[in-house]
């Protein structure tokens, strides 16, 4: 796995495994859950492995930066590492991981487990200077000055969109984001909610937003979202755990107004929506019903409809050219900017994604740093390479059945111990199970 990832522990809990959809096993029954048995290999590994591995030998004269050390950056200067540069990592913040580590819930992702991915990335070479902002005072040209040969931005999605209805005061008293919400609880800090929440938006941090939100003491949990549930960008697993811990959802619904009274949140107006005609991107647009405006009563408000890159780090009168959308120009084809020898990549300059393409951006800017410092002048391409694969053993008669076979449930925690604490839901598999889903795979890496 680690060959292009090296988060195989944190994929194998939050990635939205979009392999299993192409997956020939789902042509006869279900998919393989490949998630789920990436996530028992990465467990077995680090319950099991004592003597970490050595870092990459230093190879290349020249030394390379990344700025920002979420799954893009680490990604990249593992990347790096790997083909032989000297790389340092340059984080704000006191922990490495971005938004892995201080935005998404312990019940979905532990800490331990990313600090155990950090801690291997480290011990392949990487640097983390942490504490250690790239911004206003100590700039990328700083970086370029001291000897670095090349500059990779990551910053990723650090600031939390408003939703621009009227209502929406920002610092009003039970009006919180949803990054900022997550990042101030997931952090220790003391968050004050009331009984009753409303939460907007239908994407993982509207999803993580309501769920935190039960775990924290309110009573009741609201979800709205202007478009329907096909549209919404949630995997089942998410979907079917908020509503077992008793969110409640409210499909093409648009909050009209932040209800307010004397600087307090006193709930929402909303209005049902219908789907128009289809926009730009082919999803049928929601178009508001007029007659159908309705109040909720709600005490605290959660708007979770995106998120967008802070580019607030850069100097005013920095070099580096933005887009109208506030993230850096960047060539498609190399990711370098319009300044020499710097490069961006991931959420920063696509806007928010998931976080294997967040990983996958990062190992992409490897490739092309790597290309520009051995002046290969190439297009940046990213091929599907397989290894050979060598069978020390005969694959028993049983492990090639295409009879059908249930694909292997997930254990997860009761309800109830799941909204009294942060204890991560899902279980994994144990080795038995491990063995029993691998053997529905059919093979097709043979190619026979």
């Amino acid at each position: 796995i680690r060959e292009r990832n090296p988060f195989p522990a944190i994929c194998g809990r939050i990635c939205h495994h979009p392999c299993e959809v192409k997956c020939r096993r789902g042509e006869l029954d279900e998919p393989m859950a490949i998630r789920s048995l990436k996530r028992f290999a990465s467990d077995w590994y680090f319950n099991n492995v004592a003597e970490m591995p050595k870092p990459f030998p230093v190879t290349k004269k020249e030394r390379v930066a990344v700025v920002g050390a979420g799954p893009t950056g680490l990604s990249c200067a593992y990347h790096l590492a790997k083909r032989g540069y000297s790389t340092t990592v340059f984080e704000a913040l006191p922990v490495a991981g971005g938004m892995l580590a201080v935005a998404i819930p312990e019940y979905r992702l532990p800490l331990s487990v990313i600090q155990n991915e950090i801690k291997y990335i480290q011990r392949r070479g990487v640097e983390i200077k942490y504490n250690s902002p790239i911004n206003v005072n100590y700039t990328v040209d700083d970086l370029m000055k001291e000897g670095y040969a090349a500059v990779f931005i990551s910053a990723g999605t650090q600031r939390s969109q408003q939703i621009g209805i009227p209502g929406e005061i920002e610092g009003m008293e039970g009006l919180l984001y949803g990054l900022s919400f997550l990042r101030d609880v997931k952090t220790g800090k003391e968050v004050k909610i009331g009984e009753r929440v409303a939460v907007i938006g239908g994407g993982n941090t509207a999803i993580d937003a309501s769920r935190t939100a039960m775990r924290i003491g309110a009573k009741k949990v609201d979800v709205f979202y202007r478009r329907s549930r096909e549209e919404m960008p949630v995997s089942d697993v998410e979907y079917n755990d908020a509503l077992e811990e008793g969110v409640k959802f409210h499909f093409l619904t648009s909050p009209t107004r932040v209800l307010n009274e004397r600087w307090k949140v006193k709930g929402l107006e909303c209005i049902k929506m219908k789907l128009g005609e289809p926009d730009a991107g082919g999803r049928r647009r929601p178009v508001p019903v007029y007659g159908t405006e309705f109040l909720v009563e709600a005490d605290t408000v959660i708007p979770a409809v995106g998120q967008a890159p802070d580019l607030s780090f850069l100097p005013r009168d920095s070099r580096l050219e933005r887009t109208r959308w506030e993230t850096l120009d960047v060539d498609q084809n190399t990711l370098a900017t319009n300044v020499e020898g710097v490069f961006a990549g991931g959420d920063f300059v696509t806007g928010p994604t998931t976080v294997i393409q967040a990983i996958a951006a990062g190992f992409r800017g490897a490739v092309a740093i790597d290309k520009y410092l051995m002046k290969d002048t190439t297009r940046v391409e990213i091929r599907d390479e397989r290894k050979e694969i060598q069978h020390t053993v005969k694959l028993a008669e049983e492990d090639e059945t295409m009879e059908e076979k249930p694909r292997e449930g997930m254990a997860k925690l009761t309800v109830k111990k799941r909204i009294s604490s942060f204890t991560e839901v899902e279980c994994g598999y144990t080795e038995r199970q491990a063995r029993e889903e691998a053997k529905r795979c059919l093979r097709c890496d043979l190619e026979r």
